[in-house]
């Protein structure tokens, strides 16, 4: 499928709590979100990091945003890996799903994404939370950025990365294989999410000052069907003992053997619906029990 549309990409808090531990995994995370947005195809709508877990609002085809998944978890695994002895203290697996045509699910889910921080009590709104993009929306053209304040309240003016000189430059961008338009501006250490997220199509999704308020101040029942339907698409992890087992039982009764890798492509696509359908497993299970690319398992249950 090469249709772009709406994904919502997140993460299961409480599989992947140690994924922030510091200001440095904070700041370190923003530029790689930047990279990413840079090397693909993905429009990156809007995003929020929290200690435990991300959330973003993509916008593009499902190939593009699985590999602009992909790219975000190996550049942090491999961050913190480095920084943390060679041993992950969490599980970042990323989930992806298309949010449909729903335009007032949409506008919730959009919501949803920045308000992470003060929907977890944090004492602070979207526009003043620096690791996110919800200081960039339906803003005066007076409002200061708030990455361009210290936590002094100072203010600073961003520079250029390619005016930056070439060792900060690449402690910034934690990769050799990738870089970032020397255009894009810098401040207080942070590629600015303003060089990436599109702003013009958030706004577009509520058109409208008020809309957007009204759709701000959300609910526990919007809030409980978003949930619902992360929960949903997430599927069922099931221990991977287990999950081989139904795969197999699945795959015999369907065609005689219980090696999976005996069979063709179309078979495949058609164990793979049954994985779901029956047993929910998560879209990354099914991809390795049936050896198939994650975006083909997504687009073949999707169909």
């Amino acid at each position: 499928m090469t249709v772009k549309q709406f994904f919502h990409l997140c993460a299961d808090g409480a599989a992947s709590k140690g994924f922030i531990l510091s200001e440095k995994d904070f700041r370190t995370a923003m530029n790689i979100i930047a990279v990413c947005a840079a090397n693909s195809a993905v429009t990156v709508v809007a995003f929020c990091l929290e200690d435990t877990h991300p959330h973003f609002l993509l916008f593009g085809t499902l190939a593009d945003c699985v590999l602009f998944k992909q790219m975000l978890e190996t550049m942090y695994r491999h961050y913190a890996a480095s920084t943390r002895g060679g041993e992950l203290p969490f599980d970042l697996d990323l989930e992806i799903y298309p949010i449909g045509n729903d335009v007032n699910y949409l506008r919730n889910v959009a919501v949803y994404v920045i308000c992470q921080p003060t929907k977890d009590r944090k004492r602070i709104m979207p526009y003043d939370y620096p690791w996110g993009s919800g200081s960039l929306y339906f803003r005066s053209k007076r409002a200061v950025p708030v990455w361009f304040c210290d936590s002094e309240g100072n203010v600073s003016s961003p520079v250029a990365f390619g005016k930056l000189n070439s060792l900060v430059r690449r402690e910034m961008l934690h990769t050799r294989k990738y870089t970032v338009p020397d255009d894009w501006l810098v401040a207080d250490g942070i590629l600015l999410p303003s060089n990436y997220v599109d702003v013009a199509l958030f706004e577009s999704i509520y058109q409208t000052y008020n809309s957007f308020r009204v759709f701000l101040a959300g609910s526990r029942v919007k809030d409980d069907e978003i949930r619902s339907k992360m929960a949903e698409e997430r599927g069922v992890q099931m221990e991977d003992l287990e999950a081989r087992q139904v795969c197999g039982d699945e795959s015999n009764a369907l065609y005689g053997t219980r090696n999976t890798r005996l069979l063709d492509s179309r078979c495949r696509i058609a164990l793979a619906q049954v994985l779901r359908r029956k047993h929910h497993l998560t879209y990354r299970q099914i991809s390795a029990l049936v050896h198939l690319p994650e975006t083909e398992v997504g687009r073949s249950v999707a169909s």
